[in-house]
């Protein structure tokens, strides 16, 4: 698990941690098992976290993380407070992706979804309708007010600019064929981001992501078309409606 978490990589150095030596037909490791608050802390380390909690379970999943040897070593011999909170946050943000996998698998998504976006996957771009961005252009600046970074809100207002209207149009087609359906898929998407924000109520982008994950997972589809259904759903309403 500890392993899955980094990706494969050291999370400071970004060495691989398993790998084939030269001449050899089995894989090694190349990693340890870290504390990221000292198992026993000298004086100096307490000092220096004292206004840091002291995790429950000082062995726990939560408190440990592969490390390359070199980097292990590094850490607990020239301890500093501000490695401490870089690997502190490193290990938080695995927690969450943990987390919103497990949610990915929790949470269903209908089958329209797939239509959706191939209505609009594969279209090049003299077949895109603009959007005039400006007759909502107030709605969309309060949803991203807080908690957004420059990067996500141009990224949503460009994939809006292209791609809203072709997949409103799309939608209302689906809709005429089965309303409850496409009201099912909206609410489902709704509670999505309801379940993210529980989790991550100021970080925008960290709800952006992974409700793009969890559309790309449950339909099949690239990240990147998932990401522009995501920010139709921003300007939709079902994501970042601005009461949130």
């Amino acid at each position: 698990m500890l392993y899955a978490e980094t990706g494969g990589i050291c999370p400071l150095c970004a060495r691989v941690i398993i790998d084939k030596k030269p001449g050899s037909k089995n894989p090694r490791k190349f990693y340890e098992i870290a504390h990221i608050y000292p198992l026993n802390p000298t004086a100096a380390q307490t000092l220096a976290l004292i206004n840091h909690t002291i995790p429950i379970d000082i062995n726990g999943l939560g408190n440990v993380i592969c490390l390359c040897p070199s980097c292990h070593r590094k850490y607990d011999k020239d301890f500093k407070i501000e490695e401490y909170d870089r690997l502190r946050e490193i290990k938080d943000g695995f927690i969450r992706d943990t987390e919103a996998r497990k949610s990915i698998s929790e949470h269903s998504l209908r089958i329209e979804i797939k239509e959706l976006i191939e209505s609009f996957a594969d279209l090049d771009d003299e077949s895109l309708v603009a959007f005039d961005l400006e007759l909502n252009a107030y709605t969309l600046k309060e949803k991203l007010k807080k908690g957004a970074t420059n990067i996500l809100k141009r990224n949503i207002r460009n994939d809006v600019v292209g791609y809203f209207v072709t997949i409103r149009d799309e939608l209302r087609l689906l809709e005429q064929r089965d309303q409850a359906s496409v009201k099912m898929l909206l609410n489902q998407v709704n509670t999505y981001f309801w379940a993210m924000h529980r989790e991550h109520p100021d970080n925008k982008d960290v709800i952006f992501n992974y409700i793009a994950q969890w559309i790309s997972a449950k339909s099949g589809k690239s990240l990147d078309v998932s990401k522009i259904i995501t920010s139709f759903f921003v300007q939709n309403c079902e994501v970042f409606d601005v009461s949130a």
